[in-house]
């Protein structure tokens, strides 16, 4: 019986697409070992109701042979119902999205996020505001062209766990455990950075 997901081939996306697909450089692939976590892209052959198309998910390697891996999974799936935590997933060298030994944040934490910028799948604009509650991160996302009354409508934003938002973004991995305040997209860079001179005036705006 066949799966209901197929795992991404990181490279050839990371081709098409640098800003959401990145992918580990050779170095780190080649110094993998039995025992290191690392993480797939779990894509679903099945629609969600919420739009959601992919789970990131975490395995610990058991067995190495040349560019084919073994695992398994360590944390319980949301939407894939055919495999289940501690599962045995076979994989190769090109589905591996990221390898990181702790996670440096709490991936379940929530985020508001404009429907612009969640529809359009594209975050140019970040800023962190005071938290409304244990569960709220403080992150707020937008996709930057929003206008003040567009922003003042409640029903133009939506809340969202930040690992539903790395899946579009994944670059946003080095901004959500830093200090900074509030980030732009910068084309030329390809990167997110830390606009200083914004920085307190919308950090003024979200504490109204």
């Amino acid at each position: 019986m066949p799966y209901s997901f197929y795992l991404e081939n990181i490279p050839e996306r990371a081709k098409e697409n640098p800003r959401q697909f990145l992918k580990p450089t050779a170095a780190e692939l080649d110094n993998l070992k039995v025992g290191d976590p690392v993480r797939l892209f779990f894509i679903f052959n099945f629609k969600t109701a919420d739009g959601c198309h992919a789970e990131r998910m975490w395995i610990e390697i058991s067995e190495i042979d040349n560019d084919n891996f073994k695992g398994s999974l360590t944390n319980q799936p949301v939407y894939i119902k055919d495999i289940q935590v501690g599962d045995e997933v076979e994989f190769t060298r090109d589905n591996i999205a990221t390898i990181i030994v702790k996670p440096k944040f709490d991936e379940t934490k929530k985020a508001i996020i404009t429907k612009k910028a969640l529809h359009k799948r594209q975050i140019n604009w970040v800023m962190r505001s005071k938290l409304n509650n244990p569960q709220d991160s403080g992150w707020r996302f937008f996709h930057g062209d929003e206008d003040q009354d567009y922003l003042d409508d409640p029903n133009n934003s939506t809340i969202v766990t930040l690992e539903s938002v790395l899946q579009f973004e994944p670059k946003l991995e080095n901004v959500l455990p830093s200090n900074g305040s509030a980030f732009d997209w910068d084309d030329e860079s390809g990167e997110f950075v830390e606009n200083k001179q914004y920085s307190k005036s919308w950090w003024q705006f979200w504490k109204q």
